[in-house]
């Protein structure tokens, strides 16, 4: 009997590797495999880690092709992360589930500037995009303003006050960021959330995120959105009795002078220190309030910011303390830190 060349058994397994169906990812996994982080989008250079973020896990991954999520409320304080992990998702439509994308932002300046910080480093910075896209094209690519063309889809770029923005696209995702800063009306098209979800109704699995910090309450749209979802809120266990809570406001405690900050447990009423926070958060979970609603919603505040990623609580505590009797600051604090809608006292 003659024997097969030594050369074909190894021919053989790189054929059948080759066939073999690709791996699905989710949107977590395929950012800790491939993103690459430049100091335009972050203060940390380098490769994309979840675990240094975990919040936002869940996220990212109910918009993976594998979720049966459609729609995706989140209601945040600004620096959480969740602009990063959109563009993690929208490198994960590039390279591993290509489909129609549009991304919308307030207005025409405001998705240039997005662009330019945001969405371009992933466009040249992360390799696989970059290689996937081709060397100039990729370039090409980062002076597109309004439409970037891969392999099996389409990302239309918009802002969302212009009614030609909504006009003649049909996408499967769609991502409207800032949302709170758009017209209540488009011209004399109506609203903008319906407009937009409009896109997606050739496709029967359709995705939806929409994310925003809020601005005054019963006017806020993402406010309205997030009322109708299961709001879910991130729970973390104490440190000392293990009570599963999310961290709110109105827990955190400090000194007269505000130079300590502690929080207390609901239920012990023992004090947190902040340096237990990057262990509880690892040992979190999302959890619902409205477990029956039919949309997911997340509501993040800034209590949550990670070590390095975003102010401590004493710096929090500081800020509070200086906008007291300014209303217009505390308004801004109130919806960029807490994520809370502003409520007029008159």
């Amino acid at each position: 009997m003659r024997q097969l060349p030594r050369a074909l058994p190894h021919c053989l397994s790189v054929i059948a590797s080759a066939l073999a169906p690709r791996r699905t990812l989710t949107v977590s996994q395929w950012a800790d495999d491939h993103r690459e982080l430049s100091g335009k989008q972050a203060g940390e250079r380098g490769r994309w880690r979840t675990a240094r973020n975990p919040i936002l896990r869940e996220i990212m991954d109910a918009m993976s092709v594998s979720s049966r999520v459609s729609d995706i409320w989140v209601m945040k304080s600004s620096q959480v992360g969740v602009t990063e992990a959109t563009v993690n998702f929208l490198g994960y439509c590039i390279d591993h589930a290509p489909a129609p994308v549009m991304v919308l932002m307030p207005t025409l300046d405001s998705r240039d500037a997005w662009k330019a910080q945001k969405l371009n480093p992933l466009l040249q910075e992360t390799p696989v995009i970059r290689d996937l896209l081709g060397g100039q094209r990729s370039r090409d690519a980062a002076n597109s303003k309004d439409m970037i063309d891969f392999p099996g889809g389409v990302l239309f770029l918009a802002g969302g006050n212009s009614p030609n923005s909504y006009a003649q696209r049909s996408v499967r995702y769609l991502i409207m960021d800032d949302l709170d800063r758009f017209p209540p009306e488009v011209g004399t098209e109506g609203d903008p959330v319906a407009l937009a979800k409009g896109r997606t109704k050739a496709f029967a699995r359709a995705k939806r995120l929409y994310i925003s910090t809020p601005t005054v309450k019963g006017e806020s749209l993402i406010e309205r959105g997030h009322a109708e979802s299961d709001q879910r809120r991130y729970h973390v266990p104490c440190p000392h009795c293990g009570h599963m809570q999310h961290l709110e406001w109105r827990g955190l405690h400090w000194s007269p002078n505000g130079r300590q900050v502690w929080y207390v447990c609901q239920e012990c009423g023992s004090s947190i220190d902040e340096h237990h926070k990057t262990d509880m958060i690892k040992r979190g979970q999302w959890v619902p309030a409205n477990p029956e609603a039919k949309t997911r919603g997340y509501h993040i505040n800034c209590l949550y910011y990670q070590f390095g990623l975003g102010p401590r609580w004493l710096d929090l505590v500081e800020a509070w303390r200086e906008v007291q009797n300014e209303p217009a600051r505390l308004k801004t604090f109130v919806n960029d830190r807490l994520a809370e809608p502003w409520e007029d006292a008159a």
